[in-house]
């Protein structure tokens, strides 16, 4: 798993796209579906919830696994993420998009076989 960090009153807090985080996900939204289209519609509303319902997921998650992985962190935060986060700013939900394909991406290393190359036909 890999960790992404955000930043929020001049500190950077891990966030993490965990399996935890990914079940807590389906049970707010229904779906990683309807999550998706939470964050990319037009309701303002709607899509300042699924931000801050998002970010509160992902900084626990984040929190849980920095923390076992013997990383110091920063203060809670004292309110909700969405009270920090500028309405025009569209970087949070880049943010929350990068840290899920951070996490679901995946490094593949080949090993040759008896330690030579093939030869190309």
């Amino acid at each position: 798993m890999r960790v992404s960090y955000v930043e929020f009153l001049g500190q950077k807090h891990p966030i993490c796209f965990s399996l935890a985080a990914t079940e807590q996900l389906v049970e707010a939204f229904g779906s990683l579906e309807q999550f998706a289209d939470a964050l990319d519609k037009s309701d303002l509303a709607r899509t300042a919830q699924a931000v801050d319902t998002t970010f509160q997921i992902l900084l626990k998650a984040g929190r849980i696994y920095a923390s076992a992985m013997g990383e110091e962190l920063p203060p809670e935060l004292p309110c909700r993420p969405a009270d920090l986060i500028d309405v025009r700013d569209r970087s949070a939900i880049a943010a929350i998009f990068a840290a899920m394909r951070a996490d679901t991406s995946r490094t593949v290393e080949v090993e040759q076989k008896n330690g030579e190359a093939t030869p190309d036909p």
